[in-house]
């Protein structure tokens, strides 16, 4: 059997992705934005999306999530969770 290749396998990682979860929490969590209770971090860009790097994609494999996210809303790390943390409709 031949294995996917990192791009193949996160085609498409939106919402309904089986890896969504994980690149959420990752994301809201401590190691980026770092939701508290009394506010969280975020510095206006997509800095934090290299967290796809550690879940097995290449810096090439990234740009078109970036373009996605964006096209719905996600201009910045917290906007992807507050904009595309939700089904796609």
């Amino acid at each position: 059997m031949q294995r996917k290749k990192p791009a193949e396998a996160y085609r498409r990682l939106l919402p309904r992705h089986h890896r969504w979860e994980k690149f959420i929490e990752r994301l809201a969590g401590p190691e980026a934005c770092n939701f508290q209770t009394d506010g969280w971090t975020c510095f206006g860009d997509l800095r934090f999306t290299t967290i796809l790097l550690a879940m097995g994609l290449d810096d090439p494999s990234i740009d078109p999530f970036t373009a996605c996210f964006k096209d719905r809303g996600g201009y910045c790390d917290c906007e992807v969770i507050f904009n595309m943390d939700h089904p796609c409709r």
